[in-house]
Parts: structure tokens; sequence; C-alpha cells
């Protein structure tokens, strides 16, 4: 048998009837997915830069060895602990001072107590 005859029977052979209920609810069903169907729209900056990387493969091959090297380079950054157990006792609430290492020096001096001795003679 070929294509051609294998065509004709299934010409010849009646087409089976769908009941009218089934079409009902099939658009019925297929309506209410198009109407609840939301199309999730692109950053315009995404869109430009999808377009930009499907026309060239170069910038796309350029784009993506740019964040390579970018994690690269953040994973081998090292991290100091004492950072990490500084950041997790932050308080968003509670100011921060930053002054030098002199200037601390003489705070914690102006608020020790003076001497016996210089007490004595201050008068």
């Amino acid at each position: 048998m070929n294509d051609e005859l294998i065509e004709q029977q299934l010409r010849s052979l009646p087409a089976a009837e769908l009941p009218a209920a089934w079409r009902g609810e099939v658009l019925a069903r297929a309506r209410r997915e198009a109407r609840g169907a939301t199309r999730a729209v692109w950053p315009e900056v995404l869109l430009w830069l999808r377009g930009i990387c499907a026309r060239n493969p170069v910038t796309a091959g350029a784009l993506a060895a740019m964040w390579a090297l970018i994690l690269f380079l953040r994973l081998d950054t090292p991290v100091d602990p004492q950072e990490r157990e500084m950041l997790a006792h932050f308080n968003p609430k509670q100011p921060i001072y930053f002054v030098s290492m002199r200037e601390e020096i003489e705070l914690a001096e102006l608020l020790q107590e003076p001497p016996a001795q210089q007490q004595e003679q201050i008068p």
C-alpha cells in the first residue's frame, strides 16, 4: 500500500460525531483559560540586552565571560570572620561612630579617674 491508497481509505471512512455538550465544555474552558492567563512583561533593559545578545554571539560570549570574571573575583575575595560576626550582631537603630585609634586613646584617658596625687594638687 502506498500513501495515496491509505489516504483514500481514510477519506471514505465516516467521521465520528462528537457530542455537542463536549464542544461547549471545551470552548468554555478555553475562554476561562484565556481570560486568566497573564503574560509576563520583561523590563525594557532585559529586552534591549536580549536583542543585542541574540543578534551578536560575540557580545553574548563577552557578557558571559564578564559575569564569570565578576563571580570568580567575588569568590576569591577573602572575608574576615570578625566582619561576619559584626554584621550578624548589627543593630540598625544604634548609631555608629567612626573614630581613629588616637581619638579612642584620648577618649579612654579622659574617662579614667585622675590619680590621687593630681587630685590633691588641684585647688
